[in-house]
């Protein structure tokens, strides 16, 4: 996950370096600092301009300033370990917490009040901390600590839903995944069977039997466990089709049965530099819609649906049941 550059100041570490003991509460007093978490600060514009996923990373590195040595787990270790997971967490997550000292605590993010009683941070989701008994590894990530990247998917999975699970379990064991160790099923099946809870390991083995390393995408793993918990028929993953010799397409979803191609369209595949190349994003568009005529000329159908259809089963179900994909199976009521 990229992240942003910004400074964050501690109070202790800017004292020892000063002797200053005033400055930076009367910069947040006027204004200028958001108080990310006890003693430590950060630039108010800065803040207010981060992505979601960035403010929630900063929050972390501002909880090991307050809390040195802390132990991250759980959904915030697969943030630090750069795993795909389908939302921002609600919570910064640390393990190895005493009894009497686990839960939740609320966020402390905060700012002072201008002049007609505004933040200017009112409208930001602020990250509290939740705190999880037991000792757990912790292997050493960058600047922080973190239980090691199999023990948290394993982790993860058995507290989500499926469709959760399965963006998680997919990215971990896929091939486009560039940084942390290598991971495969029979390593992530190992560490479920430590888990405490039968449910919670008949759960995580279930996801892991449906996951696949050649998902190319959250959007298409999401996808493809929507399909599943609806009923509709399992698709080919990346089918390619040749006309005269030359490569025609390569689709993210095929069902030969009903010559139909279903495309996740993401937003990275017209507006992310790395996706588009030397192209500019209307080059892009053009180049996709030339692409679907070729399919639609040689007798295919396609079907398209964004990240917003995905995530409504209602909406999506509708989306293919339109472009003709009948649902052939009872779907899954049980989705944890």
């Amino acid at each position: 996950m990229t992240m942003r550059g910004m400074q964050l100041i501690s109070a202790r570490d800017h004292r020892r370096a000063t002797g200053d003991i005033r400055s930076l509460s009367r910069r947040y007093a006027q204004g200028e600092l958001v108080r990310v978490r006890k003693g430590v600060y950060a630039a108010k514009d800065e803040w207010v301009s981060l992505a979601p996923w960035e403010r929630y990373l900063q929050t972390v590195r501002a909880v090991d300033l307050e809390l040195p040595k802390s132990t991250f787990c759980l959904h915030t270790a697969a943030v630090i370990w750069e795993l795909e997971l389908l939302a921002v967490p609600g919570y910064v997550h640390l393990s190895g917490a005493s009894r009497g000292h686990t839960g939740r605590r609320q966020p402390t993010t905060s700012a002072a009040c201008d002049r007609s009683g505004r933040t200017g941070i009112s409208h930001i989701t602020a990250y509290g901390i939740h705190r999880h008994p037991g000792d757990t590894a912790a292997v050493r990530r960058g600047e922080l600590l973190v239980t090691p990247m199999a023990d948290t998917v394993i982790g993860v999975i058995a507290r989500e839903g499926f469709a959760a699970g399965v963006v998680l379990a997919d990215h971990a064991i896929g091939s486009r995944r560039v940084s942390g160790p290598p991971l495969g099923k029979d390593e992530l099946l190992r560490a479920a069977s430590q888990l405490a809870i039968d449910a919670r390991r008949n759960w995580v083995a279930q996801v892991l039997d449906f996951a696949v390393p050649n998902s190319e995408s959250a959007g298409e793993s999401l996808s493809r466990a929507q399909m599943h918990l609806l009923g509709f028929p399992a698709p080919m993953l990346q089918a390619k089709f040749r006309q005269g010799g030359f490569l025609l397409a390569r689709t993210d979803f095929y069902w030969p049965r009903y010559r139909l191609i279903g495309e996740f369209d993401g937003d990275a595949k017209y507006l992310d530099d790395a996706f588009l190349g030397n192209r500019t994003a209307r080059q892009a568009v053009l180049a996709e819609k030339k692409r679907e005529d070729r399919l639609r000329a040689a007798g295919f159908r396609v079907v398209r649906w964004d990240w917003a259809t995905a995530s409504d089963p209602a909406r999506f179900a509708t989306c293919l049941r339109e472009a003709g994909l009948p649902i052939t199976r009872n779907g899954v009521s049980r989705t944890r």
